[in-house]
């Protein structure tokens, strides 16, 4: 039985091995550009879409998500899917009575509908 559970961590550990040295490697995407600080460089890289939005928002240079919601659904009356931000504009996406998906552009700075796809 001892046999056994070796053999089988060492096909484990050998699958694993194998597996990392498959993926890219981070290494390359961590390296400052020279002159930076790499800690703020790192900082930088793991910043998300969400967490500029969220900034965004609190400095109320942008309208929030439910208020983008909100001005979709009013003009656009259906079910609620799914929505996404885009730098400027909000996009909202609605299934309508008939079915149909639309995906709602709302300007992020002043809240209006501004087209629909």
């Amino acid at each position: 039985m001892t046999q056994k559970r070796t053999w089988i961590a060492l096909t484990i550990a050998a699958a694993a091995l194998f597996f990392i040295g498959q993926s890219p490697g981070h290494a390359a995407t961590l390296v400052p550009a020279p002159g930076t600080n790499e800690l703020l460089q790192e900082a930088q890289w793991h910043r998300s879409e969400q967490d500029s939005a969220r900034d965004a928002v609190r400095s109320g240079q942008v309208i929030s998500p439910g208020q983008a919601k909100q001005a979709a659904l009013s003009r656009y009356p259906g079910r609620f899917l799914d929505m996404s931000f885009g730098g400027n504009a909000y996009y909202v996406k609605i299934m309508t009575a008939d079915s149909r998906v639309v995906v709602v552009t709302v300007d992020a700075a002043s809240g209006r509908v501004t087209g629909a796809r």
